[in-house]
């Protein structure tokens, strides 16, 4: 089973929210994940994480602009310090 984990940025205002982040998961990094919907930023910005089951031969345009901050978040260790 493939999943689809996307990371939105809200931006400063509505119109600034954007999809930033998106690669395909497996099925153990889900469950790892589960549990954290966002990361926020000192900022007031946050980056909505959004997990959702890939369909049947559908190709991914992968960007991981936020990989290294998603697996540092999915860390239990970091969790208390960005997930909101």
């Amino acid at each position: 089973m493939r999943y689809v984990l996307e990371g939105e940025w809200t931006g400063y205002c509505s119109s600034q929210q954007r999809v930033v982040h998106r690669e395909v998961i497996s099925e153990r990094r889900r469950e790892r994940l589960n549990g954290l919907h966002a990361i926020q930023y000192t900022d007031g910005t946050k980056l909505l994480i959004h997990i959702r089951e890939a369909k049947p031969r559908e190709r991914i345009a992968e960007v991981h602009s936020y990989r290294e901050l998603i697996c540092d978040a999915e860390r239990p260790d970091q969790r208390p310090v960005y997930a909101v």
